[in-house]
């Protein structure tokens, strides 16, 4: 025997029983005319119980009154999409997808919508779950004020919001204070020290100092030019007032919908800005430890070369002596003999300041100057100590170089380093030339000085650790000159490099940009 027929309304009718969501339909008036068998569950009743009733009566004046806006749109023929709590039986209000969908009549008039509602409770638990438990600091931020004042500027005819934004700094800040929070998690409320009401009902604004207005106008952009997301540092504000520095990612809203929202993920950044400044500070020290070392292995050189001048000095000053006393005074010569002490003196002077700077700690300021005017400022500091130690230098310095700013005193660290290194590399061979060459030249937007020596290379085992701190192959070195040379010449924006030359002997080039 054959089953009886299902006809088409049996089949719709029966397919909507069966949707765990709530169909129904209501009619201008916004009256229910039919409500699926999902409703038995949802409310209690049955459905056939539900029709008659006005949506009013149904969710209670509160929730209807949130609908009216919705409402309105529908009635102008418009799908609407939103999300709601929506009444239960157990007498909470649940988390709910809702959709509206107009019905039209043969003339195009509203004859009433359809409502989808589905419950989302469930992926709203789990989602706020990882939400509140996370230990970044998420806020969710309303961008429909954004999007209404874009609107507005489309319709005054400015087509290109971004050149708009750039030429009008004060955009991003009436923006900022005119999005509002639509929700935080508990590690946002314990990060700015600020409870969940009083976000809520504090434009977004409030949390950000003009300091991150720059950031904040190129994550807009980003979000205007279809960017996915953003991130990148800022400072924010707590609670307090006080600014605190902070790594922010953005998501941006995929699709369009009736509010949309951008999602800030925010971290807390100050403990490692402070191990930052920490390490920065360390590093300062050991350039600075290194520094004093060097010069401590110099001063048989500074004292070598402060003594030529005063000993001129002294010659010149006896000279003077002996022209005015004689039985007729050449003060021709004696003017000359005080004009050498004066020159002598300022000469003595100038060494000494060159050894003060390389001792004193410094703020690290970096200033502009000529690189080979650095390499024969080393040359001078280092002459006397080379030639005790047997080893000859020539300089090729490559002239009209452009002038690069760094930091002259580190610098000078770096050609002194790799100067005493050299002859003291040579100064065991009891045969050979005992050579040190240097050298300056341009290399594209790089200036480059080399250190090059005839001694015994680098050893092969040892070529790859040369610049890490504490390798050395000095029986009573520290092993940090060459480790704080390197680390000087990146800090700059350089390279440093070694390697033996194929005729024997090793060198040292670092580049330092020059723009």
């Amino acid at each position: 025997m054959s089953s009886p027929a299902l006809d088409t309304t049996d089949f719709a009718s029966l397919s909507l029983d069966l949707m765990p969501a709530l169909v129904s339909f209501f009619d201008t008036g916004h009256v229910c005319r039919f409500a699926n068998a999902h409703h038995r569950e949802w409310y209690g009743r049955e459905p056939a119980t539900l029709v008659g009733l006005t949506m009013r009566e149904m969710l209670g004046e509160a929730a209807y009154e949130t609908r009216r806006e919705h409402l309105a749109m529908v009635a102008s023929g418009q799908t609407v999409s939103f999300e709601a709590s929506v009444p239960h039986r157990d007498g909470t209000a649940r988390e709910a997808a809702i959709r509206y969908v107009p019905k039209t009549g043969p003339g195009g008039l509203v004859e009433g919508f359809f409502v989808l509602v589905v419950d989302i409770a469930p992926q709203s638990h789990r989602y706020h779950r990882v939400f509140d438990a996370t230990a970044v600091a998420f806020w969710e931020i309303d961008l429909s004020g954004v999007h209404a004042w874009l609107a507005s500027l489309s319709e005054q005819g400015i087509d290109d919001p971004v050149a708009y934004i750039r030429s009008h700094p004060d955009f991003v800040r009436t923006s900022l204070d005119r999005c509002q929070v639509f929700n935080l998690n508990g590690r946002a409320e314990e990060v700015f020290g600020v409870s969940r009401g009083e976000a809520l009902a504090t434009p977004f604004g409030r949390w950000c100092p003009p300091q991150s207005e720059p950031f904040l106008e190129d994550n807009l952009i980003a979000y205007l030019t279809g960017a996915r997301g953003f991130e990148g540092e800022t400072v924010m504000t707590r609670a307090d007032g006080t600014c605190f520095p902070v790594h922010i990612s953005t998501a941006f809203p995929r699709q369009v919908v009736a509010s949309p929202a951008g999602t800030f993920a925010i971290m807390d950044i100050s403990e490692r800005i402070a191990r930052e400044k920490a390490l920065a500070q360390a590093n300062a020290d050991l350039v600075h430890a290194a520094r004093i070392a060097a010069l401590g292995e110099l001063t048989a050189s500074i004292a070598h070369e402060v003594n030529q001048p005063l000993a001129a000095i002294a010659t010149n000053g006896n000279a003077a002596l002996r022209w005015l006393r004689r039985a007729e005074p050449d003060l021709e010569e004696a003017v000359c003999a005080i004009t050498r002490m004066i020159s002598e003196s300022t000469r003595a002077s100038q060494i000494i300041a060159r050894t003060r700077k390389m001792a004193t700690k410094g703020s690290g300021e970096r200033t502009v100057f000529s690189p080979n005017e650095i390499v024969e400022e080393s040359i001078a500091i280092t002459r006397w100590q080379l030639a005790n130690l047997g080893a000859e230098l020539s300089v090729t310095l490559a002239p009209d170089l452009p002038d690069i700013t760094a930091d002259r005193v580190q610098l000078q660290q770096v050609i002194i380093n790799l100067l005493v290194n050299a002859a003291q590399a040579m100064a065991a061979q009891a045969e050979g030339t005992r050579s040190i060459m240097v050298r300056s030249w341009l290399e594209g937007e790089h200036i480059a000085i080399a250190v090059s020596d005839t001694g015994p290379g680098l050893p092969s085992e040892g070529r790859e650790q040369v610049f890490n701190a504490f390798y050395t192959t000095k029986a009573e070195g520290m092993g940090m000159g060459l480790s704080v040379a390197k680390t000087i010449v990146e800090a700059h924006g350089g390279q440093i490099q070694a390697r033996n030359l194929p005729a024997g002997g090793a060198s040292f080039a670092f580049t330092m940009p020059w723009r």
